[in-house]
């Protein structure tokens, strides 16, 4: 990152990001997503492995509200466990898929967001930034995708990708981006918060590599079977 001049954190995450960025957009599993060819047992797959993420990260979140810095991140109305939890029940009729373990690749994405909350809370932030402003941003034209692959007549089973208590994605974005750029931190921190959002961006494309392997071949056979 160039030191002169300084960019805002909100500009550095997103330049020093974006490749990181595409290579995750871009993964297999998300091209199969994008294209609307992702079997309805993967995608249950797939949220179960967010489940796990975002129960981590909101887990965690009481951290950034105990910190005087971190608390204009504390935003419950981003929160995606509970809407997780609705999209679940309704894919799969009842509460079996608490019992799906998560993979080994979740795993790994799970722990690396408790130990940045237990030895550099403001890492959070990274991971936050990463989740939740692709929620609304590329998550809005998953919803549709996903409304069209499983031909939903209703917001049933798409509950993750809606924010009720949010009446303007892009207004909430811009003071999104805006509170990150007046977090009262030094360079050094900002690139050591643009790694640990690389980071993220690496350990989601990690989940979706794993996830591959539920995806039916050219003969209709998953990898992992």
């Amino acid at each position: 990152m160039d030191a002169q001049p300084v960019l805002p954190l909100s500009v550095a995450l997103r330049n020093h990001t974006r490749e990181a960025h595409r290579l995750a957009e871009s993964s297999p599993f998300m091209r199969e997503l994008f294209a609307a060819r992702l079997p309805l047992p993967v995608y249950r797959v797939f949220l179960c492995q967010l489940y796990q993420v975002y129960s981590a990260l909101e887990e965690c979140a009481t951290l950034l509200q105990a910190a005087p810095s971190l608390q204009p991140f504390y935003l419950p109305a981003l929160f995606r466990r509970a809407a997780l939890e609705q999209d679940l029940q309704f894919y799969y009729g009842d509460e079996s898929w608490r019992a799906f373990p998560p993979l080994e690749a979740t795993r790994a994405y799970v722990q690396r967001i408790q130990t940045v909350s237990q030895d550099w809370p403001p890492g959070l932030i990274a991971h936050h930034y990463t989740r939740y402003l692709g929620d609304l941003s590329g998550g809005q034209a998953i919803k549709r995708i996903v409304a069209k692959m499983y031909r939903l007549d209703s917001d049933q089973g798409l509950a993750f990708y809606d924010f009720p208590q949010i009446s303007d994605y892009t207004a909430f974005k811009n003071e999104y981006r805006a509170r990150l750029d007046s977090l009262p931190i030094d360079l050094p921190t900002a690139e050591k918060l643009v790694a640990e959002a690389n980071h993220a961006f690496e350990l989601n494309r990690r989940v979706f590599a794993a996830l591959m392997a539920y995806v039916p071949d050219a003969h209709g056979h998953s990898q992992s079977s």
